[in-house]
């Protein structure tokens, strides 16, 4: 199957492992996972890390990117269509880099991999979603 890391799963799969729980830590060790990263991800790390709101421990996103570069998660590029299309997802979710991340695995057929129970309301649109509890 097809799983896509939402921001913070991405930040702990490589900084914090221990706070990925239940079906998250079995997909991410499965051999038969195919695991993704969104640019949206980055952009957001580089974002939040410049206005001070996010710690890296001690590494810049650069280096952070560069961990990610190295692990086992492949990167689902952004095309121009999904950038212009995602005015269809519904604005349940305000924070846009979320409503970006729910948009992209909707079109790709991904399942999205997250922490945050606000999404729930996506799969109502066709959101595939585990959440880490």
């Amino acid at each position: 199957m097809r799983f896509m890391v939402d921001t913070h799963i991405l930040i702990w799969t490589l900084n914090n492992p221990s706070r990925i729980q239940g079906d998250i830590t079995k997909i991410l060790q499965s051999e038969n996972s195919e695991v993704f990263y969104s640019q949206i991800s980055l952009w957001e790390i580089a974002i939040k890390y410049g206005l001070g709101k996010l710690d890296l421990k001690g590494h810049s996103p650069e280096e952070f990117y560069q961990a990610v570069e190295q692990s086992f998660m492949q990167c689902e590029a952004l095309d121009n269509e999904d950038l212009i299309s995602s005015h269809r997802l519904p604005q349940k979710h305000k924070d846009p880099f979320d409503r970006m991340l729910v948009w992209q695995c909707i079109k790709e057929g991904h399942t999205l991999l997250s922490a945050d129970e606000k999404l729930e309301e996506y799969r109502k649109n066709g959101l595939q979603l585990v959440l880490n509890t």
